[in-house]
């Protein structure tokens, strides 16, 4: 058997230098292992390593800890720490690569008779520390900005959905004080005054947190599934938006069947009927809109059809996109995002159909398993 031997560093590094092909071999031998559950693309997993691998045999040769390139601070480690956060990977995990590349050097010096020790190791290692402090900073700038981005969109969803609920209540208000301002104290009259005008400055205060608060990011939404009657749902929504559908004289038609139920999260669920029904609203003035639904196979599909100028044709491929709005309207471009995000959190899917000038049908699909 072959004894291992010592070796100068620059030895060492030309030993590296003809064996970089082991080296990442030996890597993803092991991360492979490492990695397995998630399914990466087997042929770039590596893809990170031949720059790291140049330099350490660089400073190998060269006998001693050198500057870190360019490319190496601004490429390799920071760009895959954020690539292996979108591949699902967690801070520890992004720690354990690198420090099998120490591993995958040590194997493959000890299959050449020779010692990592001394100078070459801290060379070596030296140079991978640096790569770990990188790419796990990167990993949580990348985590931390999607968090923000996340609180950000949901804060922005949250002020939007709000905005009908209020909406309501302005025109509800208005209608109270009109039917009662002959017969009511002035006294109460100015309270009706003072409740609308406060009314007005919270929804433009929330214009203002929805302006500077959209972001683009991922779903904000989680449903947590409980099975409940659809049409009372419905039912009592259509009520408490009546105040929009009367100011323009839309008639509403719930002709979902009393005896359908649905297994989903009953707020979220009833999110996307109102920013449907807000939505089909703003096309269908002095006209109908009628909510549906049916069940086959376990999945319940929903649908909110009116008799409105329809969506636009160049709109009609966009209209789920988050800030896509029609300009003839004064839409903020979230709600029927709100709808795909909310349905998708279901596990279903949205569908929006329309011939410009005769109306649209917005449809989705909830799978609807009876629970345990």
């Amino acid at each position: 058997m072959a004894t291992q031997a010592h070796c100068t560093v620059e030895h060492l590094a030309e030993v590296f230098r003809q064996s970089q092909e082991e080296i990442i071999s030996e890597w993803r031998l092991q991360a492979e292992k490492l990695l397995c559950g998630l399914n990466l693309n087997k042929p770039t997993i590596t893809d990170h390593l031949p720059a790291i691998i140049a330099e350490i045999i660089r400073d190998l040769a060269l006998g001693r800890e050198g500057n870190l390139s360019e490319e190496h601070v601004r490429g390799s480690p920071p760009v895959h720490g954020v690539q292996r956060f979108y591949d699902g990977l967690d801070v520890g995990e992004v720690v354990t690569e690198y420090n099998l590349l120490r591993v995958a050097f040590d194997t493959v010096a000890e299959r050449h008779n020779l010692y990592v020790v001394g100078d070459a190791s801290r060379i070596i290692n030296h140079r991978i520390d640096e790569a770990v402090r990188m790419a796990v900073m990167a990993f949580a700038a990348q985590q931390e900005l999607i968090r923000i981005e996340r609180d950000s969109e949901h804060l922005a969803f949250i002020a939007h959905d709000l905005r009908t609920p209020l909406n309501a209540i302005s025109l509800l208000v208005a209608e109270l004080k009109d039917g009662m301002a002959s017969n009511s104290p002035e006294e109460a009259g100015e309270l009706f005054v003072i409740l609308h005008r406060n009314l007005t400055r919270v929804e433009e205060l929330i214009k203002r947190v929805m302006d500077t608060n959209v972001q683009n990011s991922g779903s904000s939404f989680k449903a947590e599934r409980r099975s409940f009657e659809l049409w009372p749902l419905v039912q009592r929504l259509i009520r408490d938006m009546s105040p929009l559908s009367s100011k323009n004289a839309i008639e509403v038609v719930n002709e979902i069947s009393p005896d359908l139920s649905i297994y989903a999260d009953a707020g979220l669920i009833s999110q996307v009927f109102q920013n449907l029904l807000g939505n089909a609203f703003t096309y269908a003035a002095s006209g109908k809109v009628v909510v549906s639904a049916s069940v086959d196979g376990g999945t319940v599909t929903c649908l909110v059809h009116d008799n409105g100028a329809g969506i636009p044709p160049e709109m009609l491929s966009k209209v789920f996109d988050k800030l896509a709005t029609d300009p003839a309207t004064e839409g903020t471009g979230l709600g029927l995002a709100i709808v795909k995000q909310i349905v998708e959190a279901h596990g279903g899917t949205v569908r929006a159909e329309s011939i410009h000038g005769a109306g649209a049908t917005v449809s989705f699909t909830i799978p609807s398993p009876q629970p345990d």
